[in-house]
C-alpha cells in the first residue's frame, strides 16, 4: 500500500457524511464546550463567561453565517502517539504508526472521550491498516462546528497583552471545513469592567472567526462556490507545503503579492511589498468600501510576527475592522470580514449583520494604495482634514479632539520611539518643537499600522488601575463630579463635541482650567429644529455646523464657562432643516453667571434692583 506522511493537520470522520446542495444552507450550528477550567475561574469571571460573552458571540455569528449541513455526528480524529501521521491513497482516514496516543487535545484542551472517533493504525510494517482500542464515541450532534473553551494561563498568556487566542483543530474531509477548534481566554486578562465588556465581546467573536476559517494556515482550504478547491493538490490529497512559512502554500486564486509605490521622509521614494487577498467578495467589497475600482484586494497585515502577521487585515487601511491585528477602538465586524468567510467556500454571510466601517470609507486609491504620507501630504495642499491621520504630537498637557466617528474622546497617538523606525515608515520631513535629526524616532505609537499616526480614544488609569475610557456612550465612564472639568455628560445619547475654548471652573475664591482639553462628550437630541446639545439640562440649538455655543452654566456648586463647536446635524439625525445662521444672542442670557452667587452677576444685580427701586421713591416723594 503507498502511504503518505500528514502534518499535524487532522481530518475527520463524519458518520454518514454527505453534503447539501447549496441551496439547502441553513444556518451554523455552533456548540460550545467548557473545560474545566472555566469553573475554576473566579465567580464573576467565569459568570461573564459562560452567560455572557460566548452566548452573546456565539448569537452573532450563527445570524453572520449559513453553512452546508452534514448529517451525523461530529467525530474527531484521535493523536498519535508518535506525532507521525500516515495516510494510505485514496483513502480518507488518517492513520497512526503502530498506537494512538492515551489523550488527544484541541490546542490545550483535552478532548472526552465521548468526542473521538476509534484509532486507525498502520501496523505489522503496513500490513494492517485500520481500527485498533476503543470504539468510536457518541460524537457531537446538531452541531457544524464544536469550539472547546479554555481558561488557561499558558505560555502564549505571558506575551504582552495576549488577551484571548483560538485556532481550528480539525477538518472534514469533503470540503476542508474546520469542524472543531478551541479558544483560550487567559485568566489575568479578563475584564469585568462593564467600560470593557464589548472590547472583551469583539475579542470573542474574533478569535471565533479565526477558528471558523480566517486564517493563514487555511487560504490553501479555501473553495470556490462550486466546490472546487482554488489551490492544487499533490497525489496525498493536501496542497503544496511552505516550509519557510510553516504554512500550506496558497495559490494566487487566493493571495498574491504586489508592489507599492511609498512615499517617505525626504522626498524619496521605495517599492512596498504588500500580500492581498484577491477573493472575488472580498475584491468587491474592498472596492466599493474605498471607492478604488483598480484595486486588486484586500491588503493583508504585514507586521506583527508568527499569528498577527498575514492573519488580519492591514491596520493601516482598516484600523478598527475587528479582523485588524490588534484592538484599539470600536471594533466593528464589516461587509469585508464577512466577505472572506463567504469566499472561503464554506459559508454563506448574511450582510446584514455587518456593521458600519467608517475608516477608509470612499477615501479612493490614493488613499488605499500609497502611504499615510502621501495622503497626509496630499490633504495638506488640498487645505484639508488629515481625517482619519492626524500630526499632533502626543505631549503634556494632551491635545484631545474627537475620533472619527465622534463617539468618543480621542487623541492624536503621534509619539517618539527610543529607537529609529524603520526606513520605509520614516514620513515626517518637520514636527514643530522636533529638531530633524530626531525626526527618524517619530511615528504612530501602533507600529503594526505602518507607524501611520491616527487619533485613538483612551482610558484613564489612576496609580496603575484602571478607572474609564474615554467612549462617550458608556454611562460607566461618566467622571465624578469632582474631575468633571467640562461639564461633561457620558451616556447613549452623547457624543464627542470639539472645544473652542478650555472649560474654566469657577467658585468665588477659586478658578480652576484644566490643562488637557480640545473635546468632550455631550449628550444631543434631534427635533424638527435640529440638532440639539444639552449640557447640565441646558439646552443649545445648533443651526449649522460649526456655530459656535457659549457655555455659562452652574454645576455642583461650580460656575462652567466654555465654548463648543456644533456638528453637522445630518451625521447624527435623520431629518434635518436647512442649515442658517443662529438668532442674535438673547441679551437676558448673556449676563455671565456670578461665581459668588446663584444668580447673574453680582453687579448687574444691584444695578437692577436700584433701577427698579427708584421710580418708587420718587413716585413717594411726589406723592408727599
Amino acid at each position: 500500500h503507498l502511504c503518505f506522511l500528514l502534518s499535524l493537520l487532522y481530518y475527520l470522520k463524519l458518520l454518514k457524511l454527505y453534503l447539501f446542495k447549496r441551496s439547502t444552507d441553513q444556518q451554523l450550528r455552533i456548540k460550545v464546550v467548557y473545560d474545566s477550567s472555566i469553573d475554576n475561574l473566579d465567580p464573576e469571571k467565569k459568570e461573564l463567561v459562560k452567560d455572557k460573552l460566548f452566548p452573546r458571540a456565539i448569537d452573532y455569528l450563527q445570524k453572520a453565517f449559513q453553512v452546508r449541513k452534514h448529517a451525523g455526528p461530529i467525530l474527531l480524529g484521535r493523536q498519535c502517539a508518535t506525532n507521525l501521521y500516515l495516510r494510505k491513497k485514496d483513502d480518507p482516514h488518517r492513520y497512526c504508526q503502530g498506537a494512538c496516543a492515551e489523550n488527544s487535545y484541541c490546542g490545550p484542551i483535552l478532548v472526552p472521550k465521548e468526542h473521538l472517533q476509534q484509532c486507525m493504525v498502520c501496523a505489522d510494517n503496513g500490513k494492517y491498516w485500520g481500527p485498533r482500542g476503543q470504539p468510536d464515541g457518541v460524537g457531537i450532534l446538531d452541531a457544524d462546528f464544536v469550539l472547546y473553551v479554555s481558561g488557561i494561563t499558558t505560555e502564549r498568556c505571558g506575551q504582552e497583552n495576549i488577551v484571548a487566542y483560538a485556532a481550528y483543530c480539525q477538518l472534514e474531509d469533503a470540503l476542508d471545513r474546520p469542524v472543531a477548534g478551541y479558544a483560550n481566554l487567559c485568566p489575568n486578562m479578563i475584564s469585568t469592567q462593564t467600560q470593557e465588556f464589548i472590547g472583551m465581546l469583539s475579542t470573542v467573536k474574533h478569535e471565533i472567526i479565526h477558528a471558523l476559517g480566517f486564517s493563514a494556515g487555511l487560504f490553501a482550504f479555501y473553495h470556490s462556490d462550486d466546490g472546487k478547491p482554488l489551490t492544487r493538490r499533490n497525489a496525498n490529497g493536501l496542497p503544496p507545503f511552505n516550509e519557510s512559512l510553516g504554512l500550506y502554500q496558497w495559490s494566487d486564486k487566493v493571495v498574491r503579492s504586489a508592489t507599492r509605490l511609498w512615499d517617505i521622509s525626504g522626498n524619496r521614494r521605495l517599492r512596498h511589498d504588500v500580500y492581498l487577498l484577491v477573493t472575488p467578495h472580498v475584491v468587491e467589497e474592498a472596492r466599493k468600501h474605498f471607492a478604488c475600482p483598480i484595486l486588486e484586494g484586500m491588503e493583508l497585515e504585514n507586521q506583527g510576527g508568527m499569528g498577527t502577521e498575514l492573519n488580519h487585515w492591514e491596520k493601516r487601511l482598516l484600523e478598527n475592522e475587528a479582523m485588524t491585528g490588534s484592538h484599539t477602538q470600536n471594533r466593528v465586524f464589516s461587509r469585508i470580514t464577512l466577505a472572506i468567510m463567504e469566499d472561503t467556500g464554506w459559508y454563506k454571510a448574511n450582510y446584514s449583520m455587518a456593521e458600519r466601517l467608517d475608516w477608509g470609507r470612499g477615501m479612493g486609491c490614493d488613499f488605499v494604495m500609497k502611504s499615510c504620507k502621501f495622503w497626509i501630504d496630499q490633504q495638506r495642499q488640498k487645505n484639508q482634514k488629515l481625517v482619519p491621520y492626524c500630526d499632533a504630537l502626543r505631549s503634556t498637557p494632551l491635545q484631545l479632539t474627537c475620533r472619527q466617528d465622534q463617539m468618543a474622546v480621542a487623541v492624536c497617538n503621534l509619539q517618539k520611539y527610543s529607537r529609529s523606525i524603520p526606513q520605509e515608515y520614516q514620513y515626517f520631513d518637520s514636527i514643530p518643537g522636533v529638531a530633524a535629526r530626531d525626526l527618524p524616532y517619530y511615528g504612530g505609537s501602533v507600529e503594526i499600522a505602518d507607524y501611520c499616526p491616527f487619533t485613538q480614544e483612551f482610558s484613564w488609569h489612576h496609580s496603575g488601575e484602571f478607572q474609564r475610557t474615554s467612549d462617550c456612550r458608556i454611562v460607566e465612564n461618566q467622571p465624578g463630579p469632582s474631575r468633571n472639568y467640562a461639564a461633561e455628560t457620558y451616556s447613549p445619547e452623547s457624543i464627542c463635541l470639539h472645544q473652542r475654548t478650555p472649560f474654566v471652573m469657577e467658585q468665588c475664591t477659586r478658578r480652576i482650567i484644566y490643562p488637557d482639553w480640545g473635546s468632550g462628550c455631550y449628550k444631543i437630541s434631534c427635533s424638527a429644529q435640529g440638532l440639539t446639545v444639552w449640557v447640565h439640562g441646558t439646552r443649545h440649538l445648533c443651526s449649522r455646523a460649526g456655530q459656535i455655543l457659549n457655555i455659562n452654566i452652574q454645576m455642583n456648586h461650580w460656575v462652567y464657562t466654555g465654548s463648543l463647536v456644533c456638528p453637522s446635524c445630518f451625521d447624527f439625525c435623520r431629518a434635518c432643516p436647512p442649515e442658517h445662521d443662529p438668532p442674535p444672542a438673547n441679551a437676558s442670557r448673556s449676563i455671565p453667571l456670578d461665581p459668588c452667587s446663584s444668580s447673574a452677576g453680582l453687579v448687574v444685580t444691584l444695578w437692577l434692583l436700584i433701577i427698579n427701586v427708584v421710580p418708587v421713591l420718587v413716585g413717594f416723594l411726589l406723592c408727599a
